[in-house]
């Protein structure tokens, strides 16, 4: 049955435009969030109301199950009031609620303005598609795992208009005994005394179990296990000093972006700015992206799309594959990793991936001694461009 819980009355005291809500697992964020809409929905005649995941499967799995659970709590369901597709609930006062997910900005910017806007688990949500949705939207909810921090920390709670709430389990009188019961086993996992000074660590028995803790027991903002990259800082502008030295490539298509970057040199350090993060462009349209973006340098693409590199290079641009080798993601890992990176406060997508970015690991988590084949598409991009111009002088196997 509906309980009305803390996280309820904590949510509904935030007055502010932007309602950023950060918290741990079982904190009931969405289980308080999608009941507040409903409310609203009800209450307000005629307005709409866009709830959005990552993906269809996400939204489907997660929000449209909440909402249908709390609406028959409540005795309010009506079948004759859903529309599977679109996934759309409409009340009788004209009011709606809308399940969707975006895979570019340009659908989100095509779904048009909206009353209340509801971003779940926010963190595996591009903030291209974010903002877009966003800016179109008169009051918005975001809320997620702290696993580390991403664009809301660096964009949103940064404005005058927004406002932060951070709920735990604690928060949540419906949480089931049994799951408090698991979460204070991992909790033991973590640390000697459990009751004791958390932040001492000398009381961490383990530090993934601690991390893990941190985020899903705490609220609070953790780090994935095994990131790739720590060498790197957010910079807002590229200084006028900086020399540009090159771009590096990514292909995609439907799935995975096409990307672009570029490198500077600037006092010993390396300096990437993000161009391009789209998907389905064809070869012309990226050639007309670079044409506005006014590109005179030299690109370093994936050598594996001869195809495209030919292509665009005939639309007069000075494109070149990268000269790969045996092992070189990792060679170009280790190549980003020991030089000082600055990334500008603009490459959301890139700053995303370099938190994302993890070494992966067997069934039994031991290390395979190679990053994951997820969050690399302006990373890959990186690589290209420093095996190209922050490689040694020295030879090498990697550029056979």
């Amino acid at each position: 049955m509906f309980q009305r819980t803390t996280a309820i009355n904590k949510i509904l005291a935030l007055k502010e435009r932007k309602k950023v809500i950060q918290g741990g697992t079982s904190a009931g964020k969405t289980y308080a969030i999608i009941p507040i809409l409903i409310d609203r929905a009800i209450k307000n005649d005629g307005i709409k109301i866009t709830v959005v995941a990552e993906t269809i499967p996400a939204v489907k799995d997660g929000a449209v199950d909440i909402f249908k659970q709390v609406m028959q709590d409540t005795f309010r369901w009506e079948d004759s009031q859903w529309l599977g597709s679109p996934m759309q609930y409409t009340f009788k006062n004209g009011s709606r609620i809308q399940f969707k997910a975006f895979d570019t900005k340009g659908k989100a910017k095509a779904s048009g303005k909206r009353d209340i806007l509801f971003l779940n688990e926010a963190n595996h949500i591009p903030f291209g598609i974010a903002d877009e949705l966003i800016i179109r939207s008169k009051e918005t909810f975001i809320d997620f795992n702290p696993n580390n921090t991403f664009w809301v920390h660096d964009e949103v709670l940064k404005e005058p208009n927004s406002e932060f709430l951070l709920l735990t389990y604690l928060d949540n009188e419906a949480c089931p005994k049994e799951t408090i019961e698991d979460l204070l086993i991992k909790k033991g996992k973590a640390y000697y005394d459990i009751n004791g000074d958390l932040k001492d660590t000398n009381n961490i028995k383990n530090d993934y179990w601690a991390n893990w803790w941190r985020v899903y027991g705490l609220g609070e903002i953790g780090s994935l296990d095994g990131v790739v990259f720590n060498n790197w800082e957010i910079i807002d502008n590229i200084p006028k000093e900086a020399e540009l030295i090159g771009y590096g490539q990514d292909f995609g298509y439907t799935n995975d972006p096409t990307t672009l970057v570029a490198l500077y040199r600037y006092n010993g350090k390396f300096i990437f700015d993000e161009l391009i993060y789209k998907t389905n462009m064809l070869n012309s349209m990226i050639a007309n992206e670079l044409r506005e973006l006014n590109i005179k340098g030299t690109i370093y693409a994936d050598s594996a799309e001869p195809k495209s590199i030919t292509e665009i290079k005939r639309y007069g641009f000075d494109i070149r594959p990268c000269k790969k080798g045996a092992d070189s993601i990792n060679f170009g890992v280790s190549l980003l990793q020991e030089n000082d990176l600055l990334i500008t406060s603009n490459s959301h997508n890139l700053i995303e991936e370099l938190r994302s970015y993890i070494w992966a690991t067997d069934r039994d988590g031991k290390s395979l001694n190679k990053p994951i084949d997820n969050y690399n598409h302006c990373i890959d991009a990186m690589r290209y461009v420093a095996i190209e111009k922050m490689k040694k002088k020295t030879k090498s196997r990697y550029y056979s």
